[in-house]
């Protein structure tokens, strides 16, 4: 049995980082009581992404390399931490194009610690394997705009991969919001209705603000974003269809 906190710690990075995700973890959030709503978490980012948002607010995840034993620092914090935090969120970049994802999520669940998966929705097949397997306790699920407008991201067949994607959420019984973040050369604020009209269904949909001062694309930094009374309208019409609330407004 541990009897300390070192002992934790030293059982937590004794037992070794799971296969490539480690390598890609690029940093981390020690604690966060924003990015799992109602949970004190640690925020893990991997790099790596199957899409190309001009309006990316963490561009250098796309392709980058990551800080060699990062993975061990995020294990430690959360061995130190394990009174405080109630789950850690895995983020990117895109987590689920990492062939090391369900280890990783397999050696969490064995710690006794919750999983939030923030994803794009591109990879159908992982996610419904981990949801599957029950090592994910919620997701947040992208849906970036309509799918007609998914190759201005940059992925062909991005579209069909999402829509799958969603339904697997849907179903999974696990607990679920989907998010849009308000670009408007993507998605307008007057169309958000029609985009929510295919999650009825779903737990909750998020509504994000589009941050102008850092993105992929420099151009997409001189946007202007929506006017925070037109996203709150927008949320009260898709409320219609599943709760819809805002963000970052």
């Amino acid at each position: 049995m541990k009897t300390s906190t070192s002992d934790i710690r030293e059982d937590l990075v004794s037992a070794g980082p799971p296969d490539c995700t480690a390598d890609r973890v690029a940093g981390f959030v020690p604690t966060s009581m924003l990015d799992w709503p109602g949970v004190v978490c640690t925020t893990i980012f991997v790099t790596g992404c199957t899409l190309r948002c001009p309006y990316c607010h963490n561009p250098e995840l796309l392709t980058g390399d990551a800080p060699p034993h990062m993975w061990q620092s995020a294990l430690s914090h959360i061995a130190i931490r394990r009174g405080w935090i109630d789950g850690v969120v895995i983020s990117g970049g895109e987590p689920t194009i990492d062939p090391g994802l369900p280890r990783l999520l397999e050696d969490l669940a064995t710690r006794g610690l919750p999983v939030k998966l923030d994803t794009n929705g591109t990879r159908p097949d992982v996610l419904g394997r981990v949801l599957a397997d029950g090592l994910v306790e919620y997701v947040a699920l992208d849906v970036k705009t309509f799918p007609e407008r998914y190759d201005l991201l940059g992925l062909p067949g991005a579209a069909e991969m999402v829509a799958e994607s969603i339904d697997i959420v849907r179903d999974s019984g696990v607990r679920h919001e989907f998010r849009t973040t308000v670009f408007p050369p993507i998605i307008t604020s007057d169309e958000l209705p029609r985009l929510a009209s295919p999650l009825t269904g779903g737990d909750a949909y998020v509504l994000q603000q589009f941050r102008p001062a850092r993105t992929l694309d420099p151009d997409a930094a001189s946007v202007t974003p929506v006017p925070p009374e037109a996203l709150t309208r927008a949320a009260s019409e898709c409320s219609r269809y599943l709760p819809t609330t805002t963000r970052g407004v």
